[in-house]
């Protein structure tokens, strides 16, 4: 039996099962796109962010980085944001960070509130991670970073800012 009719299966008996097909990538297939895409993706940075939030966005993450893709998000280490990340991260995707220089003060370590991805040796802008940093008196040149050339956009369950940055679009 396929994942698929397994998947198709489990949603007439029970919604925990399909979750768990889910969960366990039954549709990851990790093959290679015929291109890369760059994907903007939103989503919580939250602590709070339920669990199975953070499962289904580590392997978006994870997805993404397996078939090639660049993840374009807000650099972000907690709720779906940083879960997305750390999938991204586990498959050695590309992940892009867009930051608002409004966040960078100085003597401060601007790499304390980002991912562990971008602080790694605090090496950035190398092939696998890059980060962006936006400038003006509000946020939205980073908004336009975010979405700049991007050939698709995520929205994963957020809060505020998940929704204004998508109502910008």
């Amino acid at each position: 039996m396929s994942l698929f009719q397994k998947f198709k299966m489990a949603s007439k008996q029970n919604v925990e099962e399909k979750e768990n097909l889910l969960a366990n990538g039954a549709f990851m297939k990790y093959d290679k796109f015929p291109y890369p895409l760059r994907i903007c993706c939103y989503g919580s940075s939250s602590i709070l962010t339920p669990q199975h939030y953070l499962d289904q966005a580590h392997a978006l993450g994870l997805t993404l980085a397996k078939r090639g893709h660049t993840c374009v998000n807000g650099a972000g280490m907690y709720g779906c944001m940083g879960a997305m990340n750390d999938g991204a991260s586990e498959g050695d995707g590309h992940i892009v960070g867009v930051i608002h220089e409004m966040f960078i003060v100085d003597g401060s370590d601007w790499f304390e509130g980002s991912h562990k991805s971008f602080k790694e040796g605090k090496t950035v802008n190398t092939k696998k991670r890059e980060i962006l940093i936006a400038s003006g008196d509000d946020l939205q040149d980073r908004k336009k970073k975010l979405v700049h050339n991007t050939d698709a956009i995520v929205v994963l369950p957020g809060g505020p800012g998940t929704w204004d940055e998508v109502r910008t679009i």
